[in-house]
């Protein structure tokens, strides 16, 4: 009874809630029609290994899962939002971790954390941003970031499309960062730039360097990332588990369309351990005065 209270409650909140209402109801009339198999399932975790299956064989959608919360305390210590280091030659690397809500209750916190870094970073020559190991988060970040990079001058980033009765938003970058108090500071906007990605780099993460290369504005190197673009909500299902559920698909302005699927791939494609190298190659070079 409980399981089939979960998969009732999955059911429901899929057709209502998944960002293609289409896709969402042959999701539902395929878990309608393997019912009977979930039942055989041993464990709770084969039971929701089962059901995400089935949703990804309709919706090849990567966010779309359900999974198991973990047990005992949710608590973990997180790493730091953003760490920079130098390098010789003035490189330096900002190392982002995550990407937190920055209008969530710890905001704030995040917002400062990322401006302190940037700031520690503005006399830098030439920056390359690690993305290897960061899975996503949110997006309001990722324009903050974002921000740091690019001239004063407002620009538009990504478009966020929802179902189809809901108006779309825009994510552009900010009029105005914490610093800038005597009128814009982007010192690091001109400079040459690097993007490192994995095959871990996810989500938000995915946004952040997809956005920077369609823009010409950096050279991603590393190697080809997960395809997820679908900004998604997790929703706790009795207690036990959890619901991945995108709400919404991200769109680029340039390509009118994402990595969904695909990934983003890289300008210069290497080993993940390989990544820093080949970038600070590419920094140096930039950095060398051109030849009269």
């Amino acid at each position: 009874m409980f399981r089939e209270t979960v998969l009732n409650r999955t059911l429901e909140l899929v057709g209502e809630q998944y960002v293609f209402p289409q896709k969402a109801g042959e999701v539902v009339e395929r878990m309608r029609a393997n019912t009977p198999e979930y039942a055989t399932a041993k464990t709770d975790r084969q039971f929701a290994t089962m059901i995400s299956r089935d949703m990804f064989e309709v919706t090849h959608d990567v966010h779309l899962t359900l999974g198991i919360r973990p047990k005992g305390s949710s608590w973990q210590e997180l790493p730091p939002v953003a760490e920079v280091n130098f390098l010789e030659r003035g490189i330096a690397v900002i190392k982002l971790n995550r990407f937190p809500n920055t209008n969530s209750a710890k905001g704030e916190d995040v917002i400062r954390e990322i401006d302190h870094v940037f700031l520690m970073a503005a006399g830098a020559r030439a920056l390359a941003i690690d993305l290897r190991g960061n899975e996503g988060g949110d997006g309001s970040s990722v324009a903050l970031a974002t921000t740091y990079l690019l001239p004063p001058k407002p620009q538009r980033l990504v478009v966020y499309r929802y179902r189809a009765n809901m108006a779309p938003r825009e994510s552009w970058t900010w009029e105005k960062l914490p610093s800038e108090i005597n009128g814009p500071y982007r010192p690091l906007a001109d400079k040459p730039l690097c993007i490192l990605i994995s095959k871990k780099t996810f989500s938000a993460a995915e946004e952040f360097a997809y956005t920077l290369q369609q823009m010409k504005r950096a050279t991603v190197i590393g190697e080809q990332t997960r395809g997820g673009a679908h900004p998604s909500k997790r929703h706790i299902i009795d207690g036990t588990f959890v619901l991945s559920l995108p709400f919404a698909e991200t769109i680029s302005p340039i390509t009118k369309s994402n990595w969904e699927g695909v990934g983003v791939v890289p300008d210069i494609p290497c080993a993940r351990k390989d990544a820093l190298k080949i970038a600070k190659d590419e920094l140096v070079a930039a950095l060398r005065p051109t030849p009269v």
